[in-house]
């Protein structure tokens, strides 16, 4: 585990003004809730963690009052925002599952932290700043992932996509598992689900490389292609793999530059080191993507019972799970999590039973930051199959529904589980996300006030949200408070 994960990095962006907007909202109310700009100042911030910003002030500012079911006489019932959740879980485990989206650049982007280090901001009552990780890193070791596993016979214009035993461990996703100690209420826990190892192969060798002479060499994508780590406390398994040999990527980086410079940043960026995950999703790889994400949403299922084995008398808990999920996160997390007939063929669901049923029926609320949702879907025209976001999402609605109306006490009818999706009108990979059966969906609109040129000449950062130090948040908060008293 590495310190970093627990500390706050130094920012890298423009001072940018934002406002918060909700649109196409399933309400049968028309008005918008327009929150007030505020001059975020540049301070500590991780990349791709900026989405947390936005998510900090759903605490205060997503309000479930103001939104009406699109469901039938919904009965009534209390406030279900996410900051009451993490307030008042009524003896409730309450697991956060963070998944990433296109264009991680590896165990270096540390994607949970201002996650983490903003839920503890918020709070007050956090042992530590950010959070403990239980354990080490948690590989997925089950059916193809085993260690000992045979390499996938996948082939790339008839090369083989691992060529070796160490390389195909080297892609095994991997979760990270954090405990949010409170001294004032219910631990917290936060499984930050890694799939991009097993994009690194291609993307490093097959796109990086080639455009590295074509367009320019990407110096920071080669140095993160050739950097080999092993994992030290897991046996055959690596932090980082150098898909590209160091030999190779010191003549790369010195290679001239041929293409228009806003150009070869859009392409190097966005399309070689982003987009390419998602093609990647779409096609042979997704089976052991999803496969990967399922084993490790199992895995994180019993983090906290795996702390408390050893106690006898520790009662059974009651658990809750919030999805919050970043890009193509949000596609793949409803695919792994919705083990349907079409599915059932796969190991893993075999041998789960219900368990990712148990996981749905007791999802509530699922955030989307920079989704790809009405992009991707594009390739499933099949109707109701396990292609089918809306066939995922459907089935989620129906198992939250039946769990809770199976309750002792419960009322007839029941509210959908929500969606909250924030967009980014300049982002260059977000679209909206469509009203979905069975559930609620909520899109406010993030405006950004940052620069053109910026987002060109940083490309990598174009589909983020940046990432806000806790003072900032703090103060856009107590701004906001303020406002409404």
């Amino acid at each position: 585990m590495h310190p970093e994960q627990n500390e706050i990095q130094p920012a890298r962006g423009p001072y940018e003004t934002f406002s918060l907007r909700r649109s196409n909202v399933i309400s049968s109310s028309d008005s918008e809730h327009v929150f007030p700009p505020a001059q975020i100042q540049k301070g500590v911030a991780i990349k791709r963690g900026s989405g947390v910003l936005m998510l900090l002030l759903l605490f205060f500012l997503v309000d479930p009052s103001l939104v009406l079911s699109a469901s039938i006489d919904p009965p009534p019932q209390k406030s279900d925002s996410l900051g009451d959740s993490l307030r008042h879980s009524e003896g409730k485990e309450i697991h956060i599952f963070y998944i990433h989206g296109i264009g991680s650049d590896g165990h270096n982007d540390y994607d949970s932290l201002a996650l983490r280090s903003s839920i503890c901001a918020y709070l007050k009552d956090c042992t530590s700043p950010a959070g403990t990780p239980i354990g080490q890193w948690d590989y997925a070791d089950q059916n193809q992932f085993r260690p000992d596993a045979t390499i996938p016979e996948l082939e790339y214009m008839d090369e083989p996509v691992w060529k070796s035993a160490d390389e195909w461990r080297a892609a095994a996703p991997y979760a990270i598992h954090f405990q949010l100690t409170r001294t004032n209420g219910q631990n917290l826990y936060v499984d930050e689900l890694n799939w991009w190892p097993l994009t690194f192969s291609l993307k490093c060798r097959q796109i990086i490389a080639s455009d590295a002479s074509f367009v320019a060499p990407s110096k920071a994508r080669i140095e993160t292609c050739s950097r080999r780590e092993p994992n030290l406390a897991v046996p055959q398994r690596f932090k980082s793999y150098d898909w590209i040999t160091p030999e190779e990527a010191a003549r790369m980086v010195h290679l001239p530059s041929n293409g228009a410079r806003a150009n070869r940043a859009l392409k190097t960026g966005l399309m070689d080191w982003g987009f390419s995950d998602a093609v990647l999703a779409l096609g042979p790889l997704r089976p052991y993507v999803l496969d990967g994400i399922r084993q490790l949403i199992l895995k994180s299922q019993a983090d906290s019972r795996a702390a408390g084995v050893s106690d006898p008398t520790r009662q059974p808990v009651d658990q809750e799970f919030i999805i919050v999920c970043h890009s193509l996160g949000s596609y793949l997390i409803f695919s792994a999590l919705d083990a349907n007939q079409t599915t059932l063929k796969m190991t893993t669901v075999q041998q789960s039973g219900n368990r990712f049923d148990q996981v749905l029926e007791r999802t509530s609320m699922v955030f989307f930051f920079a989704n790809q949702l009405r992009l991707l879907e594009l390739a499933s025209l099949d109707g109701p199959t396990d292609r089918n976001f809306a066939t995922h999402v459907e089935s989620w609605g129906k198992l939250r529904c039946d769990y809770l109306k199976s309750k002792p006490g419960a009322a007839q009818g029941c509210r959908p589980p929500r969606i909250t999706a924030l967009n980014d009108p300049s982002d260059l990979l977000t679209w909206t996300v469509p009203n979905l059966p069975g559930v609620e969906v909520e899109n406010y609109t993030v405006k950004n006030s940052t620069r053109w040129f910026w987002i060109i000449e940083n490309p990598t950062k174009a589909h983020n949200k940046y990432a806000r130090d806790k003072r900032a948040i703090r103060e856009m908060l107590q701004s906001h408070s303020a406002a409404n008293k």
